[in-house]
């Protein structure tokens, strides 16, 4: 009779397993049609606005920001496991910012250590 219980505690655990806290199909879809309608909206900026514009283009940045931000969320699952992305998200983005200032300032004082390959001076 054991075994008959632990069958069945089991397959209880399997099928509350199947309930788990992501994204239904149902999301999925309506994320699609979302970023198709973004698509076709960026599509009709670009024919009102031309190709040249600023506004046009700024308007198509935002809507590409939203686009990026329904993928990142839903589809790469950060809405749902952000708590575990975080602790790594974090410590590079600290050695990014670390690294632009390391970077920087070896830019910046890299023409006392190669000056003949500093901008020239054109005395007219």
């Amino acid at each position: 009779m054991v075994g008959v219980d632990r069958e069945y505690h089991m397959a209880d655990q399997h099928a509350h397993h199947d309930d788990h806290a992501g994204p239904s199909f149902h999301l999925y879809m309506y994320v699609f049609g979302a970023l198709c309608v973004c698509t076709a909206l960026s599509f009709i900026i670009n024919r009102i606005f031309g190709e040249n514009n600023l506004t046009g283009a700024s308007i198509i940045m935002a809507v590409a920001a939203v686009k990026a931000t329904l993928v990142a969320a839903i589809f790469m699952h950060l809405k749902f496991d952000w708590g575990k992305l975080y602790c790594i998200i974090l410590p590079v983005c600290v050695v990014t910012v670390m690294m632009v200032i390391i970077l920087s300032i070896d830019a910046a004082l890299a023409w006392h250590a190669y000056p003949e390959s500093a901008v020239p001076f054109y005395d007219k």
